[in-house]
């Protein structure tokens, strides 16, 4: 089952799964409100999505909530290396993986730093923002969001979190 707040993910999302013949469910949902049943999911993925919750804090619950009792929750985001550097946007400098699981009563809760990831992420920013996007959208967004990406890149940690449901 995949949750996705984009239609147009969610369509995309079953377009591929079609073509490779998987069988796969997709909705729009909210992180704080995806749609599912309590206890319907043996695991839930987040990846780089926990951030832009407007309430992380219900997001947490909501995962807590779909997760079977000892289900397991991964989530990869970035975290701030300092929560009050006025540098960062507002929605990472709220960001802690740890306390928004535990708050939320999940146990066994593990975070650590990615630094392999982080090397092919600038190098992916710095191509994104040294590109020619000429007038096509697509590419001046990605652009665009390389170049802000790099000016704040070494203000944040990658991370990978994971948790056990109550």
């Amino acid at each position: 089952m995949g949750v996705d707040f984009s239609a147009e993910a969610v369509r995309q999302a079953r377009e591929y799964a079609g073509r490779l013949g998987a069988a796969a469910e997709f909705r729009t949902g909210d992180l704080a409100a995806t749609g599912l049943d309590a206890d319907s999911a043996d695991a839930v993925l987040c990846v780089d999505a926990i951030h832009f919750a407007p309430h992380s804090q219900a997001a947490y619950r909501e995962i807590a909530r779909i997760l079977a009792p000892g289900g397991r929750a991964v989530l990869t985001c970035w975290e701030p290396l300092s929560w009050d550097d006025q540098r960062l946007p507002e929605r990472l400098r709220r960001v802690d993986l740890r306390a928004g699981l535990t708050a939320a009563g999940f146990a066994s809760v593990e975070v650590g730093e990615r630094p392999g990831w982080r090397a092919a992420e600038r190098a992916m920013w710095e191509q994104a923002a040294a590109l020619d996007p000429g007038d096509d959208p697509a590419l001046r967004a990605f652009h665009d969001e390389g170049v802000r990406s790099l000016q704040t890149f070494d203000l944040v940690r990658r991370v990978i979190a994971a948790a056990t449901a109550p």
